[in-house]
């Protein structure tokens, strides 16, 4: 497990980076506030302190997410806080991890 301190978000901000068996989560907390931001990650809330800094981070975490076997946790998703970036149409999109569908489940990640 690894903790990465993210400037822009709130004082002291941090992601946690868990890491087992060729996959990994991340856990996001307050860099994303919605699932739409995903596809928008130039829209900040209103508790990031320096918006251009957090709008970055946004960018390079989306990119993070989209990489195969990362899933990730988002506290503020309401009902959808496990889930997968993939691009649909013109751009990436969230995409909620069905519980069912784990590997010991028999489908495939």
């Amino acid at each position: 497990m690894r903790v990465r301190i993210t400037a822009g978000h709130t004082a002291g901000h941090a992601e946690y980076v868990i890491t087992s068996g060729g996959r990994r989560l991340i856990a996001f907390g307050d860099a994303l506030h919605s699932p739409i931001q995903i596809g928008h990650p130039e829209w900040s809330a209103s508790v990031d302190h320096d918006p251009a800094r957090s709008a970055g981070h946004r960018r390079r975490l989306v990119a993070e997410l989209e990489e195969p076997g990362t899933i990730g946790f988002g506290v503020h998703f309401a009902d959808v806080v496990f889930g997968r970036v993939r691009r649909d149409g013109g751009g990436p999109a969230w995409h909620p991890v069905d519980a069912d569908a784990s590997p010991a489940a028999g489908h495939r990640p």
